[in-house]
């Protein structure tokens, strides 16, 4: 038997960080030919945006329902588009819109060809802090999310927050749970900080979101280069999602806003930590108290135990047992391995009965 080792080589990635819209196309140099995969509601918020790209010619695949679009027929529409249109390896993919955009840009960038360059530019917070850095790549397929995918990491990643000033108030705070998240699971500091800045996060001062978004990727990215398979801590970016991906299976029909998904289940994976005595009365009060001076809406959003507990057995991230990101104190998140069905059922129950949208 004969062994090959491959070893493969870094990858870096620029990410530039802009406050107007009009900075955005200087960044994209004129060395390829682009393929945009755009999300429809960039052409009407930030039209003079989307006429400068085309007057560089680029090639646009305009994306009406990301949600509904993000599976593996518009990739092959997207790929047959790329392929009419003369596309080769020496091309790019840019992606354009929000995380199920540059997700879906992201896979079909990873497979045309066996891979060419992709650029990304998120444009809601939720993509800026979380979808954007990482690498993971995908699509839905049947009820769950991102089934198929690769790791595959952009060249470029252009974060601008004016587009964030098209988002309404559900919609920001969509993506201000990743930044939540990154300081639950890193330090107390970074969650004080966030709650002492809320007023202003909330009135989406701009060198305040710059300097949290920057703070956030930084968080991410950190862990992402430690663990870029998810074999070890990168999982921590997991907390509350195996919660939030039972919640968001049951609301299938009917799509809700992930980052409200995620903070659900993070209330949950605070509850829980606390019931099973991990998580202290002081910690568990002040997460409880940072997370409360955000105003998020969840009035629509589904509930139903057995389903969402039906829908966490089949998590990709599981093992042999239930795998859940817990907290041991702020900034000390663990993996904990339920092997006790009935426990959990029992927990999920009570949550949603006490549960207050």
């Amino acid at each position: 038997m004969k062994n090959l080792v491959f070893k493969s080589e870094e990858h870096v990635v620029n990410i530039s960080f802009l406050g107007k819209t009009s900075e955005l196309s200087a960044l994209i140099p004129n060395n390829k030919k682009y393929c945009v995969v755009l999300d429809k509601k960039i052409s009407n918020f930030h039209k003079s945006f989307v006429d400068e790209l085309q007057s560089r010619n680029f090639s646009i695949f305009t994306i009406d329902s990301p949600e509904k679009q993000k599976n593996i027929n518009t990739c092959l529409d997207v790929i047959n588009f790329m392929q009419k249109d003369g596309f080769n390896r020496n091309d790019a993919v840019i992606g354009i819109g929000g995380g199920a955009v540059t997700d879906l840009a992201g896979f079909i960038a990873s497979s045309y060809m066996r891979g060419i360059t992709y650029i990304q530019i998120p444009t809601s917070l939720l993509a800026q802090v979380d979808a954007s850095v990482g690498g993971k790549t995908g699509v839905n397929h049947g009820n769950i999310k991102n089934f198929i995918g690769s790791f595959y990491n952009p060249s470029e990643i252009l974060i601008c927050t004016e587009f964030l000033n098209s988002l309404n108030e559900q919609e920001f705070l969509n993506g201000f749970s990743e930044v939540l998240k990154h300081g639950l699971i890193t330090s107390q500091t970074t969650l004080s900080k966030i709650k002492s800045l809320a007023h202003k996060i909330l009135d989406r001062d701009t060198d305040v979101l710059l300097e949290l978004i920057e703070e956030s990727i930084d968080i991410k990215s950190q862990i992402v280069k430690e663990d870029f398979r998810e074999k070890g801590k990168r999982k921590f970016l997991n907390f509350g999602h195996t919660f939030a991906h039972g919640i968001e299976s049951v609301n299938h029909d009917v799509p809700i806003l992930h980052g409200h998904a995620v903070l659900i289940g993070m209330l949950m994976a605070l509850d829980y930590s606390k019931e099973l005595g991990f998580l202290g009365d002081d910690s568990y009060r002040n997460a409880k108290e940072s997370i409360g001076e955000f105003d998020y809406d969840f009035t629509d959003i589904e509930l139903n135990a057995e389903e969402i507990f039906e829908a966490m057995k089949s998590d990709k991230k599981n093992t042999k047992a239930i795998n859940l990101i817990l907290l041991k104190e702020i900034g000390q998140p663990f993996v904990f391995e339920e092997t006790s069905n009935s426990n959990l059922k029992d927990f999920i129950t009570k949550f949603i009965n006490d549960f207050k949208k």
